[in-house]
C-alpha cells in the first residue's frame, strides 16, 4: 500500500565485497586477517557492513570511527555511522562535518538529505519537510527518493493534498510503479476519488493478485459513501490475502494489508491484533501509517 521500505541514501552500507564467501562470519574473519596486515579505511567500512548484517551495531560503529581515522572525508563510511547513530547528538556532528567537506551538487545534497532525514527522527517533521523545499532545487538526479520521503513527511503534517502532487509530478518524471501506488494511496487520503479510480479499476482488470486494489477501491467507496460496494471489495481482499500469509514467516506487507482491511470493515481487535504484530516485528511504520491512521479515526 505505503511505500514498503524505508528511505535510505544510495551509499548507506552498500557492500563492496571482492571476497567470495557467503557466510558473514567467513568474510569477518577474513577482513580481519587483511586489516591486521594493512588497514585501509575502505576494510573497516566493508567490515562494518558485514558486523550489520549480523545486527553487531557497537562493532560496526567501531569500525566505521576507524575507517573515518584513516579517512576524516570517506562519505561511505560517514554516511553508513549517521545511519546508525540515529538521533544520538554524533550523527548531527558528522553531518555538519560533511556539509563543510562537500564539493559536488550530489554530496551537497546527500549531505542536507542527511541533516532532513536526522530531523524527521527527532520528530522535527515542519523542519524536515522544509529542508526537502532545498533538497528539491539541489536534486542530482532523478531519483524519487526524495519526492518520497518528502510525501510521507507531509503525511505525517496531514497534508495529503501536498503529499499527493508532489507524488504526481514525482510520477510523471520517473513513472515509478512505486510512486503510483505511493501517488494513489496519498490522493485517496486526499479525497481526490476521481483522479485515481480510472487507474484503480484498469489495474483489477489486469493484475494476478488484486488485493491491494481492491482496498484502495474500497477506500474510494467509503468516501463515496458506498458503503456495501466498499465491503465486497474488503471481503474479496480478506479471502485473496488469508492463503498467502505464512504463519511461520509471514509477509508483513500482507499483514500491513489484513489489518487495514479490518479497520475499513470495523474489526477494530482483529486490525490492533495486526498493528500489535507489525510494532513488535521492527517494520517500517511508513508501510502501516495507513492501518495507524484507520484506527487512530475510530
Amino acid at each position: 500500500m505505503l511505500c514498503s521500505r524505508p528511505l535510505l541514501l544510495v551509499l548507506v552500507f552498500t557492500p563492496v565485497l571482492v571476497l567470495a564467501h557467503t557466510d558473514i562470519s567467513e568474510t569477518i574473519k577474513a577482513l580481519t586477517r587483511r586489516i591486521e596486515t594493512e588497514p585501509t579505511a575502505d576494510l573497516y567500512y566493508q567490515r562494518a557492513t558485514e558486523f550489520r548484517a549480523l545486527q553487531e551495531k557497537i562493532h560496526a560503529i567501531e569500525d566505521l570511527e576507524s575507517a573515518l581515522k584513516i579517512e576524516p572525508h570517506n562519505r561511505h563510511a560517514l554516511v553508513a555511522l549517521v545511519q546508525l547513530y540515529e538521533t544520538d547528538k554524533k550523527g548531527k556532528a558528522l553531518i555538519s562535518r560533511y556539509q563543510k567537506f562537500a564539493g559536488n551538487k550530489e554530496e551537497k545534497f546527500e549531505a542536507h538529505y542527511l541533516l532532513a532525514s536526522y530531523n524527521a527522527k527527532l520528530g522535527l517533521i515542519e523542519l524536515a519537510s522544509s529542508q526537502c523545499d532545498t533538497l528539491h532545487l539541489i536534486r542530482p538526479n532523478e531519483d524519487p527518493a526524495l519526492d518520497l520521503f518528502h510525501a510521507g513527511l507531509l503525511l505525517k503534517l496531514q497534508r495529503p493534498n501536498e503529499a499527493a502532487t508532489i507524488l504526481k509530478k514525482s510520477l510523471n518524471r520517473t513513472k515509478s510503479i512505486v510512486v503510483r501506488n505511493n501517488w494513489v494511496d496519498a490522493a485517496l487520503t486526499a479525497g481526490q476519488t476521481e483522479a485515481v479510480l480510472p487507474l484503480i479499476e484498469k489495474e483489477l482488470s489486469s493484475s494476478r493478485f488484486r488485493s491491494s486494489w481492491l482496498i484502495r477501491r474500497a477506500r474510494a467507496s467509503l468516501i463515496l459513501k458506498r458503503k456495501e460496494a466498499a465491503q465486497a471489495d474488503l471481503r474479496e481482499a480478506l479471502v485473496e490475502i488469508a492463503p498467502r500469509i505464512n504463519s511461520e514467516r509471514p509477509d508483513f506487507t500482507l499483514i500491513a494489508d489484513r489489518g487495514l482491511i479490518h479497520a475499513l470493515m470495523g474489526n477494530k481487535t482483529q486490525a490492533k491484533n495486526d498493528l500489535k504484530i507489525l510494532k513488535k516485528s521492527g517494520y517500517s511504520p511508513n508501510a502501516y501509517r495507513l492501518l495507524s491512521s484507520a484506527l487512530a479515526e475510530q
